[in-house]
């Protein structure tokens, strides 16, 4: 999908937007708070659209007015939605509401933190969560949008894809690392719950590039150490792939490639040049620091919920031979980066301690 907001004039708003399949015409919807949706058809010829080779025919352009939407130069809560995903392409910035701020977290874990997510989103204009599944496409319009001034995006989309453009943009780019056995325990018990569940649509909302893993998390004997590593073992070549160091793989390589030793150092490279960097682990000092570089602490109270069962199969993890092979390059980066936040606070801490 690609889309733009061209203007917003107070009494009109107009833009385009190319559907996934660039020969359908689209549709946006207006949303309002205590109203009826508004459903506009994406009915007026762009030229421009067609000729840069984003749509078939270039009949995506839309237009929005008092006519069809009440009070519109004086609606400030307003929001235009993508008809078919639902996907935010506008909303009117609120000064009183908004941090005028892009922001992108990368975060691996595939349990979303909703209430820590959406506790963030409050203080932005619009907000992707999982961008990861959006696809590359959907991703570079969410963050070139020209009418995007308060953004915030999350999730495991690979580094190398974005950045060079997130930092043409403006966005501050921030990093919220996890202990690696912890997350492959909760990674497994969640995709064990999906497969049991059976449901489709959460499958597809949480499960990108990890289908394999339905299968081989689905009888996972998750309390018995021997059955465990037997099951590591026998995991396909597919299964292999995608159980390997994911955190590696979202900050240190090329999309599709496995991660390797060097793609450690590359990846700390990239990280290097991050705006925030932090683990879950420390979740306070993060939190201190994300506020710093926005200057308003936006996550309030809110921390990652932590499930004892999965701190418990963590530790069984960490003592089998395989699983560590597995998480080996995610391991040694961990370790690099928890070495470097414990290195910038001992100044600090003996500083306190004179």
């Amino acid at each position: 999908m690609r889309f733009s907001i061209d203007i917003d004039s107070g009494d009109t708003i107009s833009g385009w937007l190319s559907p996934d399949n660039p020969s359908l015409s689209p549709s946006v919807i207006v949303a309002v708070p205590g109203r009826d949706e508004v459903e506009i058809p994406g009915s007026v010829m762009r030229r421009d659209v067609a000729d840069a080779g984003y749509h078939l025919t270039g009949v995506c352009g839309f237009l929005i007015t008092a006519d069809r939407v009440p009070d519109l130069p004086t609606l400030m809560d307003l929001e235009i939605l993508e008809a078919d995903t639902r996907l935010p392409i506008y909303r009117r910035f609120a000064p009183d509401r908004d941090l005028l701020k892009r922001l992108f977290l990368f975060d691996c874990s595939v349990l979303p933190q909703r209430r820590l997510l959406d506790e963030l989103g409050r203080y932005f204009s619009l907000s992707y969560q999982h961008a990861e599944r959006n696809g590359a496409e959907t991703t570079i319009a969410c963050i070139v949008n020209p009418g995007a001034q308060s953004v915030v995006m999350s999730g495991r989309s690979h580094v190398v894809r974005y950045d060079d453009l997130l930092r043409e943009r403006g966005f501050l780019r921030c990093a919220l690392l996890r202990e690696p056995c912890e997350e492959l325990a909760e990674r497994l018990y969640f995709l064990n719950y999906l497969a049991q569940e059976a449901d489709r649509e959460a499958l597809d909302h949480y499960a990108h590039g990890l289908r394999s893993l339905i299968d081989f998390a689905r009888d996972l004997p998750f309390r018995d150490p021997k059955g465990l590593t037997a099951a590591f073992r026998g995991a396909t070549e597919t299964q292999r792939r995608e159980l390997m160091s994911p955190m590696t793989r979202v900050f240190g390589c090329e999309v599709g490639e496995p991660p390797r030793r060097a793609n450690v150092t590359q990846a700390l490279q990239k990280l290097a040049g991050f705006d925030v960097i932090g683990v879950r682990e420390c979740f306070p000092l993060f939190r201190d620091l994300l506020a710093g570089a926005l200057g308003k602490n936006v996550l309030g109270d809110e921390e990652p919920v932590r499930y004892p069962a999965v701190s418990a199969l963590a530790q069984t993890l960490s003592r089998i031979g395989v699983v560590n092979d597995f998480l080996a390059e995610d391991l040694a980066l961990y370790a690099y980066v928890t070495e470097a936040i414990e290195d910038g606070l001992a100044p600090a801490e003996n500083a306190l301690s004179a």
